[in-house]
């Protein structure tokens, strides 16, 4: 087993493979976070990161560690005993909608959305509610979805959990670009 990829920290904190008879002290642990947490924030505030932090302001990380504190606890699905997440999904779809221009839509549409965990999640959705779409609308039984080399790897776990047919499209290996003129012959 290849355990310094599973366990990076093994040499210095070990393994738990299982659960412990005694708890450790909280302190202990959160030492142990803490040094992880700045040993890797310092990796990415070198500037040599692409798509794993999107500001870099530890200000507003430190704001937002507070406020998910608040509600980290709490199981939003009980929207009766927390009526707050009916409140905050609303108010980021109703900003999202805006920002897209959403009142722009056909004047029978009824724009919409959702709140995910994050892009995978988000990618699972939007295929899955297509798939359904088209199977009610047009009668599609078998899709197929035309996806770049680059795709995010979303889309294949997707696609292989809701029956989604892959064609893979080819990408200009100079310029990254999508090879327009398969996606257009399919």
């Amino acid at each position: 087993m290849a355990d310094d990829s599973y366990y990076p920290y093994r040499d210095r904190y070990g393994v738990i493979r299982a659960f412990p008879e005694k708890g450790r002290p909280r302190e202990e642990i959160l030492r142990e976070l803490r040094e992880s947490a700045e040993e890797e924030d310092a990796v990415w505030q070198t500037g040599k990161c692409s798509g794993t932090m999107y500001c870099g302001d530890m200000e507003h990380y430190a704001f937002m560690k507070e406020a998910f504190g608040l509600y980290s606890h709490v199981n939003v699905l009980q929207r009766d005993m927390c009526p707050s997440a009916t409140r905050f999904e609303g108010e980021i779809i109703a900003m999202t909608l805006g920002m897209l221009h959403a009142d722009a839509a056909k004047p029978d549409a009824r724009p919409c959305g959702s709140v995910t965990s994050g892009g995978s999640e988000s990618i699972l959705s939007a295929l899955l509610a297509y798939r359904e779409k088209y199977r009610e609308e047009r009668g599609i039984t078998q899709p197929q979805i035309i996806l770049p080399e680059t795709a995010h790897a979303a889309f294949l776990k997707g696609a292989h959990l809701f029956g989604i047919e892959v064609v893979q499209a080819p990408i200009d290996q100079d310029t990254t670009l999508v090879d327009i003129d398969f996606v257009r012959d399919r």
